[in-house]
């Protein structure tokens, strides 16, 4: 009984050693700037947490952070962040502000971790020079060496890209873990990054990254739905929108013809450049059972109706205001086309010019 006493006091004691705020202390040799910003990353993007002057080299920041998270601060003058992880604890910054890429961090076990990774990753030297030997060699026009260089270079990202990965699968339980998987998952398979936001979501389900995590993995799954579901051979999904006029027509009041299903918007150059070869095949293959199903992204009513007006487009027109339809087909670039036979299979996609009149003509004629 005393044992279990003397324990849970032990953890009670630790847990109250344990910083509940963060104090970053920043000494800078050289530094000329009044001051520095402190910003975290927010769905890629860097947003404002704090920020403090510089008083004889030196700058304080102080508060506190739910758990440790990828943080940067800028000093005025450079263009170089110093980047580093912040969570609660007594962190200190010591290095000179001409060479901010390899100032000391200090007092925080996740930044001894991102240290860790940073001096781990293979041929990061290596690959700075082979990108002056490439210029120089492009300077040259030596093809021959370009290859050889190609060649190393492709070998050197994928001993990177095996290490990334493994640091990341041994690191699943921590912030630093959450934070590659949030910077590496959009280039990762469903299949691969599924299994690791689930075990980084079990060690830390409310951590931001988890959470931004869950929305590109929701985003990527739909994104692979809609690809197998207006894959050739698949049953195009129905939809309804509305007309200028207000009027509700969806795609399957088509069927028992063959349509094609046309992405576009005003302000698409090759859309447009495309819109009179549209133009002639309606006119041509109308009557043997044609029909054209256009489906604008347009955000102006105004620029829409102009651009219907002058490319004389006569068919169906709506526009998918919501950008929902563009999505349940994972529309990546406009323009996009797909032609469906009499039942709403896709039998072809993003059929342009003489493709498409002689596809017409084959099924029509």
């Amino acid at each position: 009984m005393k044992n279990w006493m003397l324990a849970i006091l032990s953890v009670a004691l630790l847990a109250s050693c344990q910083p509940k705020n963060y104090q970053i202390t920043g000494t800078l040799e050289g530094v000329t700037a009044e001051n520095v910003v402190l910003k975290n990353i927010r769905k890629g993007r860097p947003e404002l947490m704090d920020s403090a002057k510089v008083v004889d080299g030196t700058f304080t920041f102080k508060g506190e952070v739910g758990a440790p998270e990828f943080a940067l601060i800028f000093i005025e003058g450079q263009q170089q962040p110093i980047q580093f992880f912040i969570e609660n604890a007594n962190i200190t910054i010591t290095g000179n502000a001409e060479d901010i890429a390899n100032v000391e961090i200090a007092g925080s076990p996740v930044n001894d971790l991102w240290k860790t990774f940073n001096d781990g990753v293979p041929g990061k030297d290596r690959m700075q020079q082979l990108q002056q030997e490439y210029m120089q060699a492009q300077m040259a026009q030596d093809q021959e060496k370009r290859a050889v260089l190609e060649e190393e270079a492709n070998s050197i990202m994928g001993d990177m890209q095996a290490y990334y990965k493994k640091f990341l699968e041994d690191n699943t339980g921590n912030a630093l873990g959450a934070f590659l998987a949030l910077n590496m998952g959009s280039q990762m398979p469903l299949e691969e990054l599924k299994p690791l936001v689930e075990k980084l979501e079990a060690a830390m389900p409310e951590h931001v990254y988890i959470v931004e995590l869950k929305e590109m993995l929701d985003t990527m799954e739909k994104r692979e739905a809609s690809v197998a579901a207006t894959k050739v051979g698949a049953v195009a999904p129905d939809f309804t929108l509305k007309t200028k006029d207000g009027e509700d027509v969806s795609l399957s009041s088509f069927k028992g013809k063959y349509v094609l299903v046309d992405f576009w918007a005003s302000w698409c150059g090759p859309c447009r450049n495309e819109n009179p070869n549209v133009v002639a095949a309606y006119k041509k293959f109308n009557e043997k059972g044609f029909e054209v199903f256009s489906v604008s992204v347009d955000d102006s009513e105004e620029k829409w109706l102009e651009a219907v007006d002058a490319d004389g487009l006569i068919w169906t027109q709506v526009r998918d205001t919501e950008k929902e339809v563009g999505k349940l087909y994972g529309i990546q670039s406009i323009p996009t086309t797909l032609l469906l036979d009499t039942e709403g299979v896709i039998i072809a996609k993003n059929l342009r010019g003489e493709a498409l009149d002689q596809k017409l003509a084959e099924l029509l004629n």
